[in-house]
């Protein structure tokens, strides 16, 4: 089993008969519930005298085999020994295409900014850096409340939606095109290289591969630098009205 990799054919279980299954493997009152969470494949609270535990899994642990469901019940009882994760990260990874993702209304994308075109910019990263593979939609973000803040989310990528955001705060004219496109380009990598989930349920976002891939961007020293610049940072951080 170490190493393999696991993928489901029918379904073998059904949420009674796989939390019996798991309460004899861990000897103990579990409630088991089977979801469709599109960020956490598995998740664990402990029981009390008076309440069982609670485990939340996705459904696709209805089809787990029966060396899954025993990695799934020492993952329980944090017996997260190096070969039981094995097995679930393998499990987990080759059957997250059955991760459900929210569908996108496409009349609310907005790409066409003051100053930047971000589906200009996607088509040329994609193109460049992608071999036009990625097919996440891109849209500006919705604009802040006018307040003053210390820290800013340039842009963002949600699996559950598959959709890449941009702050608004960068449409502005002192904002160099080769920085929005890096930002564009940091959120098409997260797109393309996907989040890892550990058996804890720990998200690694940024991983090493991910790491190498954006130094080796060719605008990234130049799209560092600039961001780094005390005086850009202050005035991204300033109030800016929407220009209609």
């Amino acid at each position: 089993m170490q190493g393999s990799v696991i993928q489901l054919d029918l379904p073998a279980w059904d949420e009674q008969a796989l939390a019996a299954r798991l309460r004899e493997l861990c000897a103990a009152r579990i409630d088991l519930r089977l979801t469709d969470n599109g960020s956490t494949m598995m998740s664990f609270r402990p029981g009390t005298l008076r309440r069982p535990a609670q485990l939340r899994v996705h459904r696709m642990f209805a089809g787990a085999p029966p060396e899954v469901v025993e990695a799934l019940a020492h993952w329980a009882l944090g017996r997260r020994r190096d070969a039981m994760c094995r097995i679930l990260d393998d499990f987990i990874a080759a059957n997250h295409h059955l991760v459900q993702r929210r569908p996108v209304a496409v009349e609310r994308l907005e790409t066409a900014g003051a100053h930047h075109d971000l589906q200009a910019y996607y088509d040329a990263v994609n193109a460049a850096e992608f071999a036009d593979e990625i097919d996440a939609p891109i849209t500006w973000g919705r604009f802040p409340a006018l307040r003053r803040r210390r820290s800013i989310r340039l842009g963002s990528y949600t699996p559950d939606d598959h959709l890449i955001r941009i702050h608004p705060h960068l449409d502005q004219d002192f904002v160099p095109d080769f920085f929005v496109r890096y930002i564009v380009f940091h959120e098409m990598l997260h797109a393309q290289l996907g989040i890892e989930v550990a058996p804890t349920g720990r998200r690694c976002i940024h991983t090493r591969e991910f790491n190498r891939r954006e130094r080796d961007y060719p605008e990234y020293t130049r799209a560092i630098a600039w961001h780094d610049h005390p005086a850009n940072l202050r005035r991204l951080l300033r109030p800016a009205a929407r220009i209609a």
